[in-house]
């Protein structure tokens, strides 16, 4: 079988309807960011903001995760080029308009050939889980993943000004001085 285009790859995943999931969504959220990329960052799922715009990490929590990613660039000198998705690509909700819940195990193993199709586009040097649902619905597909907390438990410790917040641009500086590194060899 011959080997999927990127374009091709990310219209598979724009058309998915395996999940009852995709009678509730308003935009597909496949991702977004530079394909390939050095990074490819894996939340959980989109929330309310992320359906209506149809982009990943584009609410208060997508703020603090830009914010994050300019002051470990700033820190270390490097910004790897990344690429920002989510375990789901679409809106876990109950129904239309509906309140946000966690994505199910059963909902992240049938998109995960839509995931899949992600890593493959994007070609990552580092895979980085955001979140503990991410990290335990990913941990068997990315045994090597860097792991960071979302940034909305950071909202929630006072954002930028909290140690919690000092500790992630740590992390994410160590990620990107990693992979720079990764280049260069």
């Amino acid at each position: 079988m011959p080997e999927l285009s990127i374009d091709r790859r990310m219209v598979l995943v724009r058309k998915c309807t395996r999940c009852g999931l995709s009678d509730f969504r308003r935009k597909r959220v496949v991702g977004r960011g530079s394909v390939p990329a050095s990074i490819l960052f894996i939340g959980e799922a989109p929330g309310k903001s992320e359906d209506l715009l149809g982009k990943p990490f584009v609410g208060p929590s997508g703020r603090l995760l830009n914010q994050g990613i300019k002051d470990a660039s700033e820190l270390c000198g490097v910004l790897p080029s990344y690429y920002i998705t989510n375990v789901i690509q679409c809106r876990p909700t109950d129904w239309k308009g509906g309140d946000n819940r966690e994505p199910t195990e059963k909902e992240a193993w049938e998109c995960r050939s839509n995931l899949e199709n992600v890593v493959r586009a994007v070609q990552p040097i580092r895979v980085v889980l955001i979140g503990k649902v991410a990290q335990t619905l990913c941990k068997r597909m990315f045994p090597g993943a860097s792991k960071l907390v979302h940034p909305a438990y950071l909202l929630r410790r006072g954002g930028t000004p909290s140690p919690e917040y000092r500790a992630f641009v740590t992390e994410l500086t160590h990620i990107f001085e990693e992979v720079d590194h990764a280049k260069e060899s």
